[in-house]
Order: C-alpha cells, then structure tokens, then sequence
C-alpha cells in the first residue's frame, strides 16, 4: 500500500473541514497583511513620494520572485498532499522533502533575480539591494513552509499566530521608513528580522518532521512534490518578472512618479483581491483538495465562485466609488488616478479573481501542466501588450490592457479545468447506462 493514500471520508465530508474559527483566523491573516503592507506604503509615501513607492515595490518583487517559486510550487503541494496523505508519518515526510525541495527552488532563483531586478529597474538602485532582496526571499520560505504544512491539516488557528509573528518584519520596516531610514537601512533591518524568526522556525520544523524516513519513502515524497517545482517556476519566476518588467516600461514611457501612482491603485485593489486569494487558498484550497475525484468537486468549485466573485464584485465597486479618497488616505492627495483609468483596473481585478478560482481548481486537481500553461497568459501577456502598445502610452491604456489579458487568462483557465470534468461526466454516465 503507498505511503500517500487518500483519505476517502474527506470526499464525502468536505464541508466538515472548515469551521467557523478557521474562517475567521483566514480573514485575520489576510488582515494582518494587508494593513502591514498599508502601513509601511503611507509611510513611504508621507516620506519619499510616489518613486520611493515604485522602488520600493520593486525590491520586493525581487523578494517576491524568489520567495514565490517556492510558495506557489511546491508549498501549494505540501498543502494539497497534506490534506490528502494517509497519516502522521506521511505528513512529516512531506514537511521534510517539502523543506528541502523549497529551499532549492529559491536559492536557484536567487542566484539570477537581483541581476535581473538591478536591469529592469535601469540602475535606480544600487546592486547590492537587490542582494538583501534575494536573501530576505530565500529566508521566507521557512516560515511559509511551516504555514503550508498547518493549512494542509487545516489549523488556521496555529496560522495565525505564525502570521503575527511574521508581520513585526512590516512594523519594523514601517517604523523605520517613518524615522526617514534609508532604502538600504529598511531592506537591512528585513533582513535582520527575517533571519532571527526563520532561524527559530527552522529548528522547529526540525524537530516536527522528526527522523528521516527510509530511502523508498523518501522518493515517493520526493515524486510527489516535484511534479508542483514546474508551476512554481513558471508562476514564481514569471509572475514577479513580468511585474518587474511593467514597472521598468512604464517607466520609460511614462515616469516614475506615474509608475507610483499605478503601484498605488494596485495595492487599493489589493484590499479586495489579496483577500479573495486568501480566502481561496487558506479555505477553499483544502476543501477542494479533500472532494478531488469525488462528486462533491463540481459543488465545492460552484460555491467557491458564488462565495468569492460577488462580495468581490461589490467591494470593488465601493473602492470604484470612493478611489480618489481611498488613495489619498492610503498615500497622499499627490496620488490620483482618472475615473476611466480606475474602472478599468478595478473590472480587470475582479477578472483576475474568477480566473483564480479555476486556478486553484486546477491545482486540487494536481493539473500542474495546464497550470504552467496558463501563467504566460496572465501577467506575462500583460507586459507583451504593453511593450506592442507602448507608443503614446497613457494610464487609462494600461489598465485596458490590464483587463484584456485577464480575461484571455480566465477564459483558458475555465477551459483547462471545466473541459476534462466535463470529459469525466460524460464518461460516468456511459458507464452507468
């Protein structure tokens, strides 16, 4: 019998799973983040302006880009495997291989991402920031590792305390940009922080994944992980690039200072679309996850879509309303965006949620190919339309363009999830009759 073995009684009770405090603890973390990163924006705002906003952002997807590959990869597995591994010594051998295969894929990523986020940024910044960035990056992993591990098992609650732990690196750096620090002193007291919880999540993973299994097990963890590395590459490598990428361009054709304003209307939005990614992957990732083969599936995927889209919808709308004075208390009154210009951005965010929700049905369906696939479709091909349309560039276009490729993204991820269940229905059926 193999080590992973389903556990068949979550397919028939797959809306056990989630209760009412692990719902609460999800929107808790989601909070917590949002208003560190809030936090730390108005105060570089208030002290920098819209350019030091822009650089800021990208040193962190420099962050982002190492640190992503490891998390929409192969920690997006550990998850999906946890919920679906057959016992404690299953799960620990996960977490173990887990820990592993997630520190490679970032330090391979780290060895290009500040070279690369030093080009796109047309030497703005000094070299050696984007080296802080990589580095904060790869410490990231480990705590993000041990949250993957707790919301396989769904113990939000645990999550949360991990989360505030982790968010005293936003306060420091918040504290710090209000006191006039430099960029480099924020991006060495990152670093600090970082390195002083990761060091003490190390040594309690090691004690959680206990001794090492014997060499068979261990593969069989190993094939099961690695199948997740690809779509961590392709996300985590093309999603922060192409963000790096759309900053570097905008810059060119428009200024910085326009880039701060656009960095700014993205992160309004990040208050809906943050959220709604949170809910995805800290609720309905596991839910999905545990119903995967079984009927309950197609269900689980219809209340996925109705309890996301339209809170979103309405939410975004409200930020639509009110975006001018959103702005100005999130920033200051210098940051201010055309009503078609915030339209258009705020509908092609709420096309990026639907197009999440297939996504991460694709990824309880362990359809990690299709998922590599549809990722050149999303920001990738938002920075293509850019480039191609750079002449006479204007904010209202690239939030158009920002809405276009989101929705040929939605419409593939649908496809690439609904066809085959559809397939598989259809089959059934037949074999009923």
């Amino acid at each position: 019998m193999p080590i992973l073995e389903i556990k068949s009684e979550q397919n028939e009770q797959g809306t056990a799973l989630t209760s009412i405090q692990s719902v609460l603890a999800a929107f808790a973390i989601i909070l917590i983040d949002l208003l560190g990163r809030a936090g730390l924006d108005k105060a570089l705002a208030l002290t920098g302006g819209p350019a030091v906003v822009a650089l800021w952002a990208q040193l962190q997807s420099v962050v982002e880009l190492v640190s992503t590959v490891a998390l929409t990869g192969v920690l997006q597995g550990l998850t999906v495997l946890i919920s679906q591994a057959g016992g404690p010594r299953a799960e620990r051998g996960l977490l173990r291989e887990a820990l592993r295969l997630g520190l490679a894929s970032s330090l391979a990523a780290a060895l290009f991402a500040p070279l690369l986020g030093h080009w796109l940024t047309g030497g703005e910044l000094d070299a050696d920031l984007f080296w802080y960035a990589a580095l904060s990056g790869c410490i990231m992993v480990v705590p993000a590792t041990l949250s993957a591990y707790w919301l396989g098992k769904h113990r939000q609650q645990r999550m949360l305390g991990l989360a505030l732990l982790t968010s005293s690196v936003l306060l420091l750096a918040a504290a710090g940009a209000w006191l006039g620090m430099s960029l480099r002193g924020l991006m060495l007291t990152q670093c600090l922080a970082l390195l002083l919880i990761g060091g003490s999540i190390w040594r309690y993973l090691g004690k959680l994944s206990g001794d090492r299994a014997p060499a068979s097990e261990r593969k069989e963890y190993f094939d099961a992980l690695v199948k997740f590395v690809p779509v961590g590459l392709a996300i985590g490598i093309m999603s922060p690039v192409s963000v790096l990428l759309v900053r570097g361009m905008l810059s060119g054709t428009l200024s910085w200072d326009e880039v701060g304003f656009i960095q700014a209307l993205w992160r309004s939005t990040e208050w809906v679309t943050a959220t709604a990614a949170g809910v995805l992957s800290l609720v309905f990732l596991p839910r999905l996850s545990s119903t995967r083969g079984s009927g309950q599936f197609n269900c689980e995927m219809t209340r996925t879509a109705v309890m996301v889209l339209i809170p979103s919808a309405c939410l975004l709308l409200l930020i639509y309303l009110n975006q001018r004075a959103m702005l100005a208390a999130l920033y200051d009154a210098r940051f201010m965006v055309s009503d078609e210009t915030a339209a258009l951005f705020m509908l092609g965010s709420w096309v990026r949620i639907a197009s999440w929700v297939f996504l991460f049905g694709l990824y309880a369906a362990h359809r990690t190919k299709l998922i590599v696939a549809s990722e050149v479709l999303s920001l990738p091909l938002y920075a293509l339309l850019l480039w191609l349309f750079a002449d006479g560039m204007t904010l209202e276009r690239t939030a158009l363009l920002y809405l276009a490729s989101y929705l040929v993204y939605l419409g593939f991820t649908a496809l690439a999830l609904m066809l085959p269940l559809r397939a598989q229905n259809t089959s059934a059926g037949t074999t009923r009759s």
